[in-house]
C-alpha cells in the first residue's frame, strides 16, 4: 500500500510541481526544451549567434564565388585549325584497335598506347551511342594515305584509322601506337565525333609535354586554353616503370544539352 501511494505521489510530483520548460546548458548556449507541441507554420524567435554573422560587404562563401559553378557551361572542344580532309580515309577501319589487324599474329612497328577518355555535353553530361573516329600517322610519321601502293614506308601491320562508339556513361578507348612526327608537327591524332542530336565535332589531340608541341605551327596557332583542352594527359600504366604503356585522358566537350538527361 506504501509502495502505490509513493508512486502516486512521484508521477504527481514530476508532471505538475516540475517547471515544463527547463534549459539545458550546451557549451555556453542554451537551448530551450519545451513539452509544448510545435508546428512548421508557427513564428518562433530566430537564434542569434552574433560570432557567426558577416558584414554585408564580406564573401559570405569565398569558395563558391571564385570557383567555377557547376551550372556553368563547359567549354567546348576546339575544332581543327587546319583541314585534315587530304589524309582522312575514304573508309574508317570499324575496330577500335589500330596497333593489330583482325586475324593477324604481329602489330604495327612502333611504341604501343592506350587513349582513353569521355564524350559530354555542355554541363558535364555524358553522351551515349556517340562515334568517335580516329586516323593517324604509322611510327615513321607517314599517312598511308598520302603514299603510294608499293611505298617502303607502309606498315602492313597497322589499322591506320578505327572507329569507337561511346557506351551509357560517355566512355570510349582506343588501342593503337605513338603517331610519329611528320614535318613540321608534332605527333598528334586526328578525331570525328558524330552524334544524330549533338551534330559534328572534328578536333586533333596532342600529348602533354612532348618537345615537339613548342614548334609544331599548328599547335601555336590555338590559343592557351585551346592548347590544354587539345592536349591528352599522358601517364604511365605503371607508375613506377617509365616504360610501361602510356594512358593518353583526352576528354570531349560537344557543344549543347540532353533535352532530359540531367545530373
Amino acid at each position: 500500500m506504501k509502495n502505490y501511494f509513493f508512486c502516486i505521489t512521484y508521477i504527481l510530483f514530476t508532471n505538475l510541481i516540475i517547471p515544463c520548460v527547463y534549459a539545458q546548458e550546451i557549451g555556453n548556449y542554451a537551448v530551450q526544451n519545451s513539452t509544448k507541441e510545435s508546428y512548421s507554420n508557427e513564428e518562433r524567435p530566430a537564434d542569434k549567434f552574433p560570432q557567426y554573422e558577416l558584414p554585408k560587404d564580406q564573401a559570405q562563401n569565398k569558395i563558391a564565388i571564385e570557383q567555377p559553378s557547376a551550372f556553368t557551361p563547359r567549354t567546348p572542344t576546339p575544332s581543327r585549325f587546319f583541314s585534315a580532309d587530304l589524309s582522312m580515309p575514304d573508309i574508317f577501319v570499324s575496330s577500335n584497335n589500330l596497333a593489330k589487324k583482325a586475324g593477324s599474329f604481329y602489330r604495327a612497328f612502333g611504341e604501343i598506347i592506350f587513349i582513353q577518355g569521355s564524350v559530354n555535353d555542355s554541363f558535364g553530361v555524358p553522351i551515349s551511342g556517340a562515334v568517335v573516329e580516329i586516323w593517324q600517322t604509322n611510327s615513321a610519321g607517314k599517312y598511308h594515305t598520302l603514299l603510294e601502293e608499293n611505298s617502303e614506308y607502309i606498315d602492313k601491320f597497322f589499322n591506320m584509322s578505327g572507329r569507337a562508339i561511346t557506351d551509357n556513361l560517355g566512355n570510349y578507348h582506343f588501342i593503337t601506337i605513338m603517331p610519329g612526327a611528320s614535318s613540321g608537327r608534332a605527333p598528334h591524332i586526328n578525331f570525328n565525333i558524330y552524334h544524330e542530336k549533338f551534330g559534328k565535332v572534328e578536333t586533333e589531340m596532342y600529348f602533354a609535354n612532348h618537345p615537339y608541341n613548342q614548334t609544331d605551327y599548328q599547335y601555336l596557332v590555338y590559343s592557351k586554353e585551346e592548347q590544354k583542352l587539345l592536349t591528352a594527359d599522358v601517364r604511365h600504366s605503371n607508375i613506377l616503370n617509365t616504360r610501361s604503356i602510356k594512358l593518353c585522358t583526352f576528354n570531349i566537350t560537344m557543344r549543347g544539352i540532353h533535352q532530359y538527361k540531367r545530373y
